[in-house]
């Protein structure tokens, strides 16, 4: 029974070093260790005791856990009055695409996790707004900024504007030409454009015709994956019918693959889409028209494309971590307010999902 309790206290002390991370600094990581000894000295205790002495041994356990269990409460505490003291503002580009929510939803999370105020904002598309909710954030004194940008160059004043007001900026997940951020926290989206090109390059008859659906021209994830393609040679393998932005959207996406499957018919061999719900909306299109013999493939591997791809409908999808970039983008700019430092470029790799690996990924 007294192990119970020791282990209950080490569960504790464990959840409060937990809680007094992202630069709580030494005296929470002493608190937790001077809990972590007192648990380790009952131990002792409990396994030297003479048989005789069982109730004295657990008397003075009993007295200890209450010393340790009252620590590592007041250390939690501690932690989350002092995460508390800071606030975030959170720029998103998007809520209504699904993998951006996601991004949001693990900032949302991780920022409940760690008793940080978090001011969540989302400029539905719009470059302008990012940069009112820019201005509207500075006003409100916030001590660290989180922006995914809608746009590579129209964004980039947001950048400028946070530097200005000397509030740290962490850029998530997509890139500006405004390199002037304390952290960059994502992945590298030329990666992901030549995972997926070099699995259609592995499986898709040279020769073929293909079209490609791609985001919103000049956001960071169509240039990047655009130069994926092209460095891995995808156009110079297979002849390209048409290429357009769907802006990320599934339906715009649908109604751009129905034009395709009736403009280009049978000679339509593949449809490449820059992330997963154009991917879907391709599939649609592909469904209603009962063309199964043209390979979609896709970026993000949210949950609808892992079920396409493990139902043989899509060929493939490269994986992207929303969660990790999300927590690690709070931790970060969380940091940064405490005045501590940061790792300029942090990137999380991409990995291809197929039918051979697909679970894995879901769930």
């Amino acid at each position: 029974m007294k192990k119970k309790m020791i282990s209950g206290l080490l569960a504790v002390a464990m959840v409060a070093s937990v809680l007094a991370g992202c630069g709580q600094g030494s005296s929470k990581t002493t608190e937790a260790a001077k809990t972590t000894e007192a648990a380790k000295t009952t131990d002792a205790a409990e396994t030297t005791e003479p048989a005789n002495a069982e109730t004295s041994a657990g008397t003075k356990a009993a007295d200890a856990g209450t010393e340790a269990v009252e620590k590592a409460t007041q250390a939690a505490a501690a932690a989350s009055a002092d995460n508390g003291d800071f606030t975030i503002g959170v720029i998103m580009k998007d809520n209504s695409d699904t993998f951006v929510k996601r991004i949001a939803d693990a900032i949302e999370a991780r920022g409940k996790e760690l008793g940080v105020k978090l001011l969540m904002n989302d400029a539905e598309g719009d470059v302008n707004k990012q940069i009112e909710i820019t201005e509207n954030l500075i006003t409100q004194q916030v001590d660290a900024i989180i922006l995914n940008a809608q746009d590579m160059d129209g964004s980039s004043p947001c950048i400028t504007k946070a530097n200005e007001a000397n509030i740290p900026i962490v850029n998530c997940n997509c890139d500006t030409v405004n390199k002037d951020y304390q952290s960059f926290v994502g992945c590298e989206d030329k990666e992901s454009g030549l995972i997926e090109a070099n699995y259609v390059l592995e499986n898709l008859p040279e020769g073929s015709k293909i079209c490609v659906i791609q985001g919103p021209m000049g956001q960071a994830g169509q240039v990047g994956r655009w130069a994926g393609y092209e460095e891995a040679g995808l156009f110079d393998k297979y002849e390209l019918l048409a290429e357009q932005t769907a802006n990320w959207k599934r339906e715009e996406a649908l109604a751009l693959a129905e034009d395709w499957i009736t403009t280009y018919g049978d000679e339509l061999k593949g449809i490449i889409c820059e992330n997963d719900d154009m991917a879907l909306g391709a599939l649609s299109a592909c469904k209603a028209a009962g063309r199964t013999d043209i390979m979609i493939t896709g970026v993000d591997a949210i949950s609808d494309a892992l079920t396409a791809v493990k139902n043989g409908e899509m060929a493939c999808t490269v994986f992207q971590d929303a969660e990790g970039q999300g927590a690690t983008a709070v931790d970060t700019a969380l940091a940064l307010a405490k005045g501590e430092k940061v790792e300029y470029d942090i990137r999380i790799p991409f990995q291809l999902v197929t039918k051979d690996n697909v679970d894995e990924f879901m769930n």
